[in-house]
């Protein structure tokens, strides 16, 4: 069985993180980066310090955008050492679970007759209550719950969702690096 998915339907606890004690990542959370054009989520710009406190204070679920004393001295600390804002900002992409959502073969190259013009986090917690699931538990399950519980009920009404098993995924990684040695000890190739 697919690890991804497993580990998808392990609920986390809560993550003690930057002083705080953040509830578990969700598409509530995800929408509320996006309507501040947070860059952890949008990647618009590049991530500051100041970026990642207010980022917690939305998944702590605090009032946002003060900042006291304490924020301030992390702040300075992440912007005087690079190495521990890159160790946050990994921590921080960790608590986001992506790693447990579904890897899908692309699929680009077929016809989907058009695109929708709905917010995708949308038409996930749509799709979701659509089918049976209350819109509070929809918004705050954890994404990656959301994410494969959103796949089968696409596939379920016949869409053509193709996953990747971890299997095909370690093929093609194989085959990616065994290409790339090829390169280096053949470079006139």
């Amino acid at each position: 069985m697919d690890r991804r998915f497993l580990d998808s339907q392990i609920d986390p606890g809560p993550f003690k993180f930057l002083g705080r004690t953040l509830y578990p990542w969700c598409l509530k959370y995800r929408v509320r980066l996006l309507a501040f054009d947070s860059p952890l989520v949008t990647g618009s710009r590049g991530v500051t310090p100041a970026d990642l406190i207010f980022a917690c204070q939305v998944c702590a679920e605090e009032p946002l955008g003060g900042v006291g004393w304490v924020d301030k001295l992390r702040i300075g600390r992440m912007n005087d050492n690079p190495a521990k804002f890159e160790l946050m900002l990994k921590a921080f992409a960790d608590y986001i679970l992506v790693s447990h959502w579904p890897k899908f073969w692309d699929q680009s190259d077929k016809k989907t007759g058009g695109s929708s013009k709905a917010p995708w986090p949308l038409m996930v917690v749509g799709n979701l209550i659509a089918n049976g699931i209350e819109e509070k538990r929809a918004w705050e399950m954890p994404e990656c719950q959301a994410i494969w519980l959103n796949t089968v009920f696409a596939m379920r009404k016949g869409v053509d969702v193709a996953i990747m098993s971890p299997e095909e995924e370690a093929y093609i990684e194989s085959e990616l690096k065994r290409v790339a040695d090829e390169a280096v000890a053949n470079p006139a190739g």
